[in-house]
């Protein structure tokens, strides 16, 4: 069984809020993908059914047919509120939900009619800058918090972001679905499958943020469901698609 995944970057306008349009199709046999957290949302379009793919605590496991075909954009941590619009990203946590429920069913079925008879991608893309002037808005204090962590900050302890525990904890739900310590687990973890493992684990643990080794092990295994030796080779092939 075979999936052919490709990525691409969005358009200028949608830089700061997006960080990929991606396209996969199922060549084969029946596919299964195995989906990690990376604090995204996703708005998928999927064989005629447009969806919103909220965000991940866990992993878990997505079923394709043979011949399917799915074209999706990847908002930022943090920029979920340009698709979400005035959803709270926490409501829809582990979930795959209709975008009728989110955008209401008439604006879900002209985006469908559009992405369903011309390139899906650009559709998606065309919808998303269409929105901007109103959700466009993005925490700046939640940016600089996903910009420490994506740049290996070791923990929450380490940055002064000038307000409180209880404060920065409701920013974050707000902008991410869950709190700035599964954030930094989650982006952590994202960090090291983009490292080359080149010197072996132990380094990769330190130069990911991690405490050790075994750290990363425990991390690793908890999110991804598999043990590092089996996972961490497979940087950058399809890791995070939903």
């Amino acid at each position: 069984m075979s999936s052919d995944y490709r990525e691409r970057a969005p358009g200028p306008a949608l830089t700061a809020h997006v960080r990929c349009l991606w396209g996969s199709r199922v060549a084969g046999a029946r596919h299964r993908q195995r989906v990690i957290p990376d604090g995204c949302v996703d708005l998928l379009w999927s064989d005629g059914r447009l969806s919103v793919v909220g965000p991940d605590t866990a992993w878990r496991d997505v079923d394709a047919d043979v011949g399917s075909r799915a074209v999706g954009v990847r908002l930022r941590p943090g920029a979920a509120r340009l698709l979400l619009g005035d959803v709270a990203p926490h409501e829809l946590t582990n979930t795959t939900t209709d975008l009728a429920l989110v955008w209401g069913r008439a604006c879900a079925e002209r985006l469908l009619e559009e992405a369903s008879t011309g390139p899906a991608g650009a559709a998606l893309e065309r919808a998303l800058s269409a929105r901007l002037p109103r959700f466009g808005e993005v925490d700046p204090l939640v940016h600089a918090l996903v910009t420490e962590f994506d740049a290996g900050a070791a923990s929450l302890a380490e940055l002064d972001l000038g307000i409180t525990d209880r404060q920065l904890r409701r920013r974050v739900i707000a902008a991410v679905g869950y709190g700035p310590k599964a954030l930094h687990r989650v982006l952590r973890l994202q960090r090291a499958l983009r490292m080359p493992a080149h010197g072996g684990l132990a380094e990769l643990a330190v130069a990911a943020g991690f405490a050790d080794q075994a750290h990363l092990s425990r991390e690793v295994r908890s999110l991804t469901g598999r043990t590092p030796s089996a996972y961490l080779p497979l940087v950058n092939r399809n890791a995070s698609v939903a």
